[in-house]
């Protein structure tokens, strides 16, 4: 599972879960283009780590809502690293708002950044993908997105919203030497789940609805797109692949739990 000699581009690459799969890619030998919107030290951090290990790396600013701030970030890592093969769809957001209350910009700050930013990022590293005779794309969607969850209309409508982007992308392109598949975690342990579930007994509750007991860690979901990203994954595409120890099959084991 190596892959030498590509050239990868995680967007919101300066924390969590972004970090870890720039930081992975870059141990299986990709060089990367580190994105961050906010996180400019971490995003600095992450690049200095990456050529410490002996690949090189840059860190490059864009909002991904942005068509120009994308489309400059892809002309870019190119420019700078001399192509893109490899493309992570890592930027997101999570608000925790009951359906009914939800402002009518929360709603579309969400789509914006989980389903805008991974389409405008797709079409402009797509194109060069296409011109170039193929690539990887892996979206970093949610088990969200395969079960409605509660207080997160938004979030799970925009991630189901994003798997469909991933499934329609994988079938057009496939022509093209192009695979694409979406990452579903569940909770992970970073800053923004516990923003999410922002009092230690709603942490709490969401660790013991997992059936091993255990949220996963930023590494978890790192291997697994590096991965999709290798050859060794070269006839999957179009799935999504659930990253949650069981958490989105847990009914039967939530009604045990409560029964107790």
């Amino acid at each position: 599972m190596k892959l030498e000699d590509k050239v990868a581009l995680v967007t919101g690459a300066g924390i969590g879960i972004g970090k870890a799969i720039a930081l992975e890619l870059a141990k299986k030998g990709a060089d990367v283009a580190v994105n961050y919107l906010k996180s400019e030290k971490g995003a600095l951090e992450v690049v200095n780590e990456i050529k410490k290990s002996g690949r090189d790396a840059f860190a490059i600013r864009a909002d991904v809502t942005d068509e120009t701030q994308v489309k400059n970030m892809i002309q870019e890592t190119v420019g700078k690293l001399g192509r893109l093969d490899i493309l992570v769809n890592n930027a997101g957001v999570i608000e925790r708002t009951p359906l009914e209350d939800i402002k009518i910009e929360e709603w579309d700050r969400v789509m914006d950044i989980n389903l805008r930013g991974p389409f405008l990022c797709t079409l402009y590293a797509g194109r060069h993908m296409i011109e170039n005779g193929g690539g990887n794309i892996v979206n970093i969607s949610s088990i969200a997105a395969l079960n409605p969850d509660i207080y997160m209309g938004a979030y799970s409508v925009s991630k189901a919203a994003l798997n469909m982007f991933s499934e329609v992308t994988a079938v057009e392109w496939a022509g093209y030497n192009i695979r694409v598949n979406s990452v579903c975690p569940g909770p992970v342990e970073t800053d923004m789940i516990k923003k999410a579930f922002n009092t230690p007994e709603l942490l709490e509750a969401r660790l013991k609805a997992i059936p091993n007991h255990r949220m996963s860690q930023p590494e978890d979901i790192a291997k697994v797109v590096s991965f999709l990203a290798s050859d060794d994954a070269s006839n999957i595409t179009g799935e999504h692949i659930i990253v949650d120890g069981a958490s989105s099959r847990s009914m039967y084991f939530l009604i045990n739990q409560l029964s107790k």
